[in-house]
This record gives C-alpha cells, structure tokens and sequence, in this order.
C-alpha cells in the first residue's frame, strides 16, 4: 500500500475533484460512512453511549458532521461542538453543517470568552469523543482553545476517535505540534499519512484503518508516488515458489566477513541468517586463529581461515585472498562482530572498490567508513547499509536526536546522496532506494531489542541478494522478514525475552506464507 505526505493527498483530492468529476461532498460522505463502519466494529456498543463531535472549522469538521448524522440516523445520541463560528465554515463542510442543523442534531457553538469548565462539562459527560477538530492540513503549533481542548481529551476515559489523523498531528512529519490528540482509533481516508505511521505518530493514532474514498487507481499511479507501507500483500507479490530442479547451486552463495574474539557469535547468527533466507551455500571469512571455533559452532556455512591482526580481527593482509575468492559468487555480508581494528577497518576501505557482487554493510563496517563515506561512490555493485541510528548519526555526522527526528528524510539523503540502498532499523525500519523509492516496515515489536537481532538481518538480507533480488526489494523483503519471524513467537504476549537465535527456526514459515504455501498440520 502506498503511503503519502498531506499535501499529495491533497492533491490526489483536488485532482479527483476537478479532473474525474467526483464532487467533494461525495468523497466525504464516502469517507464518514467507512469511519463509521469502523468505529462501531471497533465499539460494538458505540451507539449506546453518549457520542459527542469537536469540530473545528475545515474539511475535517464536515467529515466529523457528516458522522454526526450517520450515528443520529441510527439512533444514537449525538452532539456536536464547534469550536468556531459556524460562519467560518465554507463549501462541503457548511452543506453537512446544514444538514445537522435541519434533521435536529443538538449543536452549540464554543464561545471564547465564556467559562471554560461550565462548556466543558457536557464533554467530561460524554461516553465517546470524535475527534473533527483538525484535519491533515495542519502546519503550524496548536495554540489557544483549540489545544486546551485537546489536551482535556487526552484527560478523558472514553475512546476518542480521530477522523483522518489525531488532532495536532502533522500528518507528514508524524510530529505532535504543539500538542495531539492521542486516540483510541483514527479512519484515515484514502491512504496511510507518513506522520500515521513513524514516530511519534504511532503512539497517538491507535488502531488505525485506511478507508477508501473512491480515489480512482489511474489517478494515483500517474501521481508517480514510491513510498510504501510494507505488508504481506505487498512483499508476497515479490516472492514465488522455487522451481522444482532447483539445486544449493543455483540457488546463490553468500559470503560473509564476520567475527573477532569474542565476537564468534555475531558470525554464526549472519550465517545462519543467510541460510534461513534460502541461500544455497554459506562460506564464512573468520580470522584463522578462531577457525576451529566456527566450525564446531556452524554445521551448515562452510569456512575460509583468513590472515588476521594481533588482536585476533580479520587482517587487510587478507584483502586479496577475500577477493579471490569472492569471483563468481553473489552476495556478500561484511561487519558484524569484525571489531574496530584500524587495520581490520582498512580492510573494509580497500574491500569497497573492489567488490564484485552485491553487498551488505552493517555495524563495525559502517563504522570504518563513516569518516569517510564518500568511498561508498567508488563501489560498483549494489550496497545495502543496516545502520541503527547511532551508526546513522556516525554517518550523517549529527545527533542521534537529529537522526531521529526526521527519519524518513535521514534515510532518503543519505541513500540519495551515496547511492546505496538504506535500511535505517529501529521501530518502523525505514528502506530508502537512491532513486526515491522509500518503505515503512510493518513488522516487529519491542521483544526484538537486544543483541544479535541485527546481525540475523545482515545475513537475511545477503541471503535474498545471493537469489536474485535487486537490492531494494531483498532489503525490503527481509526487514519485513525478520520481523514478522520474531511476531510469530512473540508480538502481542510479551515485549522481552526474545533471543537472536529464537526467530531462526521462524524465518522459513514466514516465507512459505509470503510464497502461498499452507502451514502443516499439527
């Protein structure tokens, strides 16, 4: 499913109005009756509480209206509440203003110089709240009536219920302006907002669905947006079943430059990774003096003792025995656990411009070139990057608060400007493809915070290079991968507890569910 900023929804809104022909006050109507079929399957006894709706004075106050008749048609009792003037309201939103006011819907104007607590008092009563006070339009910090308002809300113990995003939220950014609205569940109309689902956004949207509003599909395509929300819908479109003859072969050979003392364990979970995502053969480049561990520890990934430094890392004096090697295969995975040695760091540098098939970096990798990125430029295969903020922000030479507070733009940038492929990992990994493809991942939970989750990524994502996905696509699919792994075991009954190696034995269920295939029968 795409995912898109206000103002393409505004556009792709306007558009369906002026050039397809469908009126306004059709898309809203659609879009209070799709809110209202989700809101009442969320509370099935919503039409026996109290419903009051805060509007403001735009489209989003016409589409809380617009509810408004809906729940009194059905026998709720329903109030309105306009924090401004009735008089300010223009086009659909004063067409569904009349209407309440003629089919007798109880509706009061707030008045600014009144006592505050004497109006709120009907609110405080009320058994649920619909948010129509501020809708995607949104750009500057809510100040006055309208964020004491909202900020009573977020007081109340009644569902509140948010028409198209939370009140206050900046549909694009996923930033609280000033204050938000933090709901119980949000009908958004038409498409998922970017501010939906990034943080902090995420924390006030509650359960969300998108509702279609009769948004034509030519239309959209022709709007040439990229961004995309990950879901099993999307990612099983990009995977089918292997043919029957197929063999380990053909079926790709990851390399992986992996391990240092004490650090044996961020290799074998790459490795393992790599194996679990498919790919047919596994070759480990370990430093030679921790061979005899690796072997013992892997069964499956073979093993190349390679020179190493005296700290027992992998040695740039192993630079041409890699590179030999490495001809003819056809993906690569190189950081986990490698240390930062600075010789072992210079392997990495004098590794990139001669790198002869696509090629993961994550952790101690992305430390050695993040002094220097630009050597990113001088690679010429396919580069994926896995960086946690931290790493992003060694990157990006900033905070991991400035990393953090713009993610999407974080990770587009830097794919931009190096033409890498950038898996920026944390709550809702963020993808972001050189040529402006971007995705927000939709799996996972907070039982993944602890070592070695990242490394089983590396190695999945090398895993799907090595079988012939573009680096986007094999980016994509294994984000969503490892994360939907570890949901299996773990999302909705507890948020920690997970370890690295759980999520393994998962990775192949989860894909033969992306393929279509049927689980076995217990």
């Amino acid at each position: 499913m795409l995912v898109l900023s206000a103002g393409e929804m505004a556009a792709l809104d306007e558009k369906t109005i002026r050039e397809i022909g469908i009126p306004g006050i059709v898309l809203m109507e659609n879009a209070a009756r799709g809110a209202a079929d989700f809101f009442l399957r969320l509370f099935p006894d919503l039409l026996y509480r109290r419903i009051t709706v805060i509007a403001g004075s735009g489209n989003n106050a016409g589409d809380g209206f617009a509810l408004a008749r809906i729940f009194h048609s059905k026998g709720a009792q329903v109030s309105v509440v306009c924090l401004r003037s009735p008089q300010k309201l223009s086009g659909d939103a004063l067409t569904n203003f009349r209407v309440i006011e003629k089919i007798g819907v109880p509706t009061t104007v707030w008045n600014e110089s009144g006592d505050f607590d004497t109006q709120w008092e009907p609110i405080r009563k009320s058994g649920a709240i619909i948010d129509a006070i501020l809708g995607t339009g949104i750009k500057s910090e809510v100040k006055g009536l309208y964020r004491d308002v909202i900020e009573r809300l977020n007081g109340l113990d009644v569902p509140l219920l948010a028409v198209d995003v939370p009140s206050g939220l900046d549909a694009t950014t996923g930033l609280a302006l000033g204050a938000a609205v933090k709901a119980s569940a949000t009908a958004t109309f038409g498409f998922y907002k970017i501010g939906h689902l990034i943080e902090p956004g995420t924390e006030l949207v509650g359960q969300i669905e998108v509702i279609d509003i009769g948004i034509p599909p030519g239309l959209v395509q022709s709007a040439g947006i990229q961004r995309y929300w990950l879901t099993e819908e999307l990612v099983s479109s990009w995977i089918e079943p292997r043919h029957p003859a197929i063999h380990k072969g053909r079926a790709g050979h990851v390399c992986v430059l992996s391990g240092s003392l004490g650090k044996t364990g961020a290799a074998a979970l790459v490795c393992q990774g790599a194996g679990r995502a498919g790919a047919g053969l596994v070759t480990l480049f370990i430093p030679e003096s921790l061979n005899s561990i690796l072997e013992v520890k892997l069964t499956e990934t073979m093993t190349l003792p390679i020179a190493e430094t005296s700290g027992q890392t992998p040695s740039s004096c192993a630079l041409h025995q890699i590179l030999d090697f490495l001809k003819g295969k056809q993906a690569l995975a190189i950081g986990p656990g490698i240390s930062t040695n600075e010789d072992t760091a210079n392997l990495v540098r004098q590794l990139l411009p001669n790198l002869p098939c696509p090629t993961v970096l994550d952790a101690d990798a992305i430390t050695a070139i993040s002094e220097s990125p630009e050597i990113l430029r001088k690679a010429g295969v396919p580069l994926v990057l896995t960086p946690h903020p931290g790493e992003m922000a060694r990157l990006c030479h900033c905070s991991v608060s400035d990393v953090q507070r713009n993610r999407l733009e974080s990770a587009s940038k830097f794919s931009r400007d190096y033409g890498v492929v950038l898996v920026l990992k944390g709550h809702r990994t963020i993808i972001a493809a050189p040529d402006g493809r971007l995705a927000i991942n939709s799996t996972g939970n907070p039982a993944m915070a602890g070592g070695g989750t990242g490394d089983t990524l590396t190695g999945i994502i090398a895993g799907l290079l090595a079988q012939g996905f573009d680096a986007f696509q094999g980016a994509c699919l294994g984000v969503y991968v490892h994360g939907a792994a570890c949901d299996r075991i773990f999302d909705g009954f507890s948020t920690r507890g997970l370890l690295a190696t759980d999520m393994l034995d998962e990775i192949p269920a989860v894909l033969g569910q992306l393929e279509g295939g049927e689980p076995p029968q217990p």
